[in-house]
């Protein structure tokens, strides 16, 4: 019996049927999916003081980083302050130039190229 068969033969089944075999199978799912939990939490829960001490390095470094984020986002947005004032007095200081009107334009008609 192949994949296939089994999804038509579960197809012709009264709905009722359909839904409890959904629910057995999530059922199913979740217990499997807990047992591991539980399987790789005693496994977590025993480990030796040396993966502590590992962990706990981890953590006093992670604190470091912690402590110079607010340094780094000062820098960041000091920088991307200077880069926005800069643009907006660049575009405060020049003229724009006024867009140039040719005669052809004016009239309505596209410019056309010249045909050889």
């Amino acid at each position: 019996m192949s994949l296939i068969d089994f999804i038509e033969n579960l197809q012709r089944k009264p709905r009722h049927v359909r839904i409890q075999i959904m629910w057995v199978g999530t059922t199913l799912g979740a217990i499997i999916i807990f047992g591991f939990w539980l399987w790789s939490l005693t496994g977590l829960l025993t480990q030796s003081p040396k993966a502590n001490e590992q962990n706990n390095k981890a953590l006093q470094s992670l604190g470091e980083i912690k402590k110079e984020v607010p340094g780094l986002w000062q820098s960041l947005n000091a920088g991307i302050s200077n880069v926005i004032n800069t643009a907006k007095e660049e575009m405060n200081s020049s003229p724009s130039p006024a867009p140039s009107i040719s005669p052809d334009s004016q009239t309505g008609q596209a410019e056309r190229l010249p045909i050889q």
